[in-house]
């Protein structure tokens, strides 16, 4: 284990592609800082599309961006991070990578204005198109020279159903792994991943489940945080000590099957719904 202070002294930029991934991913490390003033958070997309609608009656809330905003500064404030360091970039939420030029103008502006020591990223296998964008702007800025800070990846998508182990850090290359001990802050950790109520509770009726569950967020809150420092000369799956092939495969997959498991089941839903309605109208 090491110390958050050791992994990161100076003033640090958490860059979460959603409003929830800075605290799922680091809020640990967060809490344990003691220079609160030193941590900047930039959300990249607005939290319109979480949860995403899926049937044509889906309707999203005009003020979900707002909510979901109240929602981190609530939950910053609980780690103490003052509300003046929360920086929103309002792009469209599950389409970064289609506005790529516009998220790189905008996150270099923030990173050269705030100079930050180190940056902390999305994981480059995270399983979100999301997370993947704001890497991959982030990578390449770096080896272009316009960004000059230490960069860490952090890792929300840990859990994968097809992989031995479900867990794709176990497959991650030993020393260049890092691990935070954040049982000390576990309670006010999992208490500030309570103020995301708009994912914590059913948006939809297809759903079965909310976007956090309960078990997820005790889960995050009581084990240590991961994190894996960007190393150039270790590009892509090179990171992996093995089951290249496998996790490049289940990388590509299992979002695939999630959102056809979710669309089945609410056709499935929809369907009984109509069978119910006219059968009660015979």
């Amino acid at each position: 284990m090491i110390d958050p202070v050791e992994l990161l002294p100076q003033k640090i930029v958490v860059v979460a592609p959603h409003m929830d991934d800075e605290l799922l991913a680091c809020g640990g490390v967060m809490a344990r800082l003691p220079q609160k003033e030193e941590i900047h958070i930039i959300y990249a997309t607005d939290g319109m599309k979480s949860p995403s609608p899926i049937l044509p009656q889906d309707r999203i809330t005009p003020d979900l961006g707002l909510v979901r905003r109240k929602e981190s500064v609530a939950a910053m404030g609980m780690l103490g991070v003052p509300s003046e360091n929360l920086h929103f970039l309002n792009l469209p939420e599950a389409a970064l990578q289609k506005h790529a030029a516009a998220l790189r103008r905008a996150l270099l502006e923030h990173i050269e204005s705030l100079d930050p020591a180190h940056i902390l990223m999305p994981f480059r296998f995270d399983r979100h198109p999301d997370h993947l964008a704001v890497n991959h702007v982030l990578t390449a800025a770096h080896r272009q020279g316009r960004i000059q800070a230490q960069m860490i990846e952090y890792f929300v998508y840990t859990r994968w159903r097809l992989l031995p182990g479900r867990d794709v850090r176990r497959y991650v290359r030993r020393p260049y792994l890092l691990a935070v001990d954040t049982r000390s802050v576990a309670a006010q950790k999992r208490r500030a991943l309570d103020c995301f109520q708009s994912q914590t509770t059913l948006f939809y009726p297809w759903q079965t489940r909310p976007i956090l569950t309960p078990q997820l967020l005790d889960d995050v809150s009581q084990t240590p945080e991961y994190f894996l420092p960007y190393d150039a000369s270790l590009p892509g799956a090179s990171v992996f000590a093995d089951m290249v092939f496998w996790i490049r495969f289940v990388h590509r997959l299992e979002p695939r099957l999630q959102r056809w498991k979710y669309l089945f089941g609410a056709s499935l839903q929809r369907r009984l719904r109509r069978e119910w309605y006219t059968d009660s109208r015979r």
